[in-house]
């Protein structure tokens, strides 16, 4: 009983938690290399989340974290899209765990990719560091 109850708390559900706000719903992907022209063009880095179907922590990363800077992207300076892996245009990425957030330019990736879900307490904090640290890659 102790196990079940551990692993509960360690464990996010694989869906959107009853009662939740509604979120903006990230853009998916269509078409790596047209997106990341686009996001030159507009010299803002692209933001691509990678994720799997039924994973509890890309959920968790969508929800509390790339849903508001989807909804925000132009006060944020970036452009966000969200793809599954697997594809063939990311096969040059080597994606080996999701979530893996991406953060890309003309030159491949601007700024270090941020792998998993370790820490509620400082995702926010990685993801706007690794934000900034594109933005200035772009400048």
């Amino acid at each position: 009983m102790f196990f079940a109850f551990f692993m509960s708390k360690q464990i996010p559900p694989s869906h959107p938690q009853q009662g939740r706000p509604a979120q903006t719903p990230i853009p998916k992907l269509d078409g790596l290399e047209k997106q990341i022209e686009r996001a030159a063009k507009q010299k803002r880095p692209l933001v691509l989340l990678v994720t799997m179907p039924g994973c509890g922590w890309c959920d968790l990363v969508k929800q509390d974290y790339i849903q508001h800077l989807a909804r925000d992207q132009d006060k944020e300076g970036v452009l966000v899209f969200e793809t599954i892996q697997g594809g063939t245009e990311l096969q040059r990425y080597r994606i080996t765990m999701v979530p893996t957030v991406l953060f890309l330019g003309l030159q491949g990736e601007i700024a270090e990719r941020l792998i998993g879900y370790g820490s509620r307490d400082f995702y926010g904090a990685y993801l706007n560091e690794r934000i900034s640290s594109a933005r200035k890659k772009l400048s």
